[in-house]
């Protein structure tokens, strides 16, 4: 207790707009990826069922043929933007987190109030991680394409458009290489400083009674029943590999010996029931996923619907001066941000939505390896796609970062009154970033606590 009779505890400090941005921009790429893999799974599908001639449409088959081959290429193209995009934005993250600490220690930040768990995480965790492996991982792909491309260009005496092509592969990874290594030299030392302002206003001491309040805290009370939105999840992912379960039959009977590495199986022929078997296999996996894909969707309405439930009652407990603690697995999810599941369903949808809009415009526009007569008639409709998928995806951004903003209070009542620990678990190597298991501000960034340990 400090002298005042006030008590130490958690609190989540406000990081501007740009920092709530980048904050939802993390959960909201991870989401899109989801979908972008959800896209390239629906493409597996329909690459396999016109390879198997399922449809009956020689035509058909064709036309989903060249849709997946430029589905392939877009999936790759929107995974690396993607990728670059989240980079960015975990950096942004870290600065605009230690940033807002550094302000709100400068106006005099009560020393009682420090900065929750997640912050420090960010104030404490090496900066620009995601960004110096996207530059060193593009610098190596693009110079190996880039040099090898332009010694074949020049041996064999290629067109000069060939030659700037793989100069600019080049230019690209130097530039990559710059990004890769502007992290460790430039901008850690800079986050570190940011990270002794925040140190000097929150003692160690500080840190240490903020945490000792959550280790005094009952820590055994849980949720044990399985709610109906895991039910309806466990259902979808059991659906889903039953899924990929006979997929993976159906494809692998296909070769009578496993094939030598880089060359193709021999197709074995069966009799005209195993055949039926085989072409079934394809169709339970075709049904069996969007089944999964739908109850997946349902549970998440579903926990949707119990969580802003759960809310009420919280609100209500802290209205009570004597309610007793609430379990600890509500406490753990409403006290820390979350992302939204509407927002979840809305930003994989538009992963999905944009890949194959996109694709069916280039090919309706002769990008592609044909089928252009087919597809052109639905440029329009391929375009409003991109446009609704974009919707959903800034509309997921922008929900998802209002819901936390208006959740603020509620999580800092919560840290307040019920402080609970953030939840952790060691690697192989028994390191564990300190920020998530004890006092971080006046420590090295990691500590190690053996292997596969845990805070569960």
């Amino acid at each position: 207790m400090g002298d005042d009779g006030r008590s130490w505890h958690w609190h989540e400090y406000p990081v501007g707009l740009g920092g709530e941005v980048a904050r939802t921009g993390v959960r909201t790429l991870i989401a899109l990826l989801i979908g972008l893999a959800s896209a390239f799974i629906l493409m597996m599908i329909g690459a396999i069922l016109a390879e198997e001639h399922l449809f009956n449409d020689p035509g058909l088959e064709h036309a989903i043929d060249d849709l997946a081959r430029m589905s392939a290429g877009m999936i790759m193209a929107f995974a690396l933007a993607a990728w670059a995009a989240f980079a960015l934005a975990t950096f942004l993250r870290e600065l605009t987190t230690s940033r807002a600490l550094v302000k709100a220690a400068a106006r005099g930040a009560s020393r009682y109030e420090v900065p929750s768990p997640e912050q420090i995480v960010a104030v404490t965790r090496e900066p620009a991680t995601q960004l110096t492996i996207f530059g060193w991982g593009n610098a190596a792909m693009a110079g190996i394409l880039g040099i090898i491309g332009l010694g074949i260009a020049v041996a064999e005496g290629d067109s000069s458009e060939d030659v700037l092509l793989f100069w600019l592969l080049i230019g690209y990874a130097a530039l990559m290489a710059l990004l890769g290594f502007a992290g460790p030299k430039w901008l850690t030392p800079a986050h570190e400083r940011r990270q002794a302002l925040i140190a000097a206003n929150w003692s160690s001491s500080d840190e240490a009674a903020a945490w000792k309040r959550s280790f005094r805290s009952p820590g055994k009370q849980r949720l044990l029943y399985v709610t109906p939105a895991e039910r309806l999840l466990f259902a979808a992912a059991v659906l889903l590999v039953l899924g990929f379960v006979a997929l993976q039959a159906s494809v692998t009977m296909r070769c009578g010996t496993a094939p030598r590495p880089g060359a193709q199986c021999d197709e074995v022929t069966y009799n005209s029931f195993i055949e039926r078997l085989l072409a079934g296999g394809l169709v339970v996996f075709a049904v069996l996923l969007p089944l999964a894909a739908l109850l997946a969707v349902a549970g998440v309405l579903v926990d949707w619907r119990r969580r802003r439930a759960e809310r009420a009652e919280l609100l209500a407990k802290l209205a009570e001066p004597r309610g007793g603690r609430p379990a600890e697995d509500l406490l753990a999810h409403h006290a820390q941000r979350r992302m939204h599941p509407l927002a979840l369903v809305g930003a994989a949808l538009s992963g999905v939505g944009l890949v194959f809009g996109v694709s069916a415009y280039m090919v309706g526009e002769g990008k592609g390896l044909g089928s252009e007569d087919v597809f052109a008639v639905y440029r329009e409709e391929s375009l409003l796609v991109v446009a609704v998928s974009a919707g959903l995806f800034a509309a997921a951004l922008v929900g998802n970062g209002i819901a936390n903003v208006r959740g603020r209070e509620l999580r800092n009542e919560l840290m307040r009154r019920w402080p609970t620990r953030p939840s952790w678990s060691a690697g192989e190597d028994g390191q564990v970033l300190r920020a998530k298991r004890g006092p971080a501000l006046h420590g090295p960034r990691y500590v190690k606590v053996g292997k596969n340990a845990g805070s569960n």
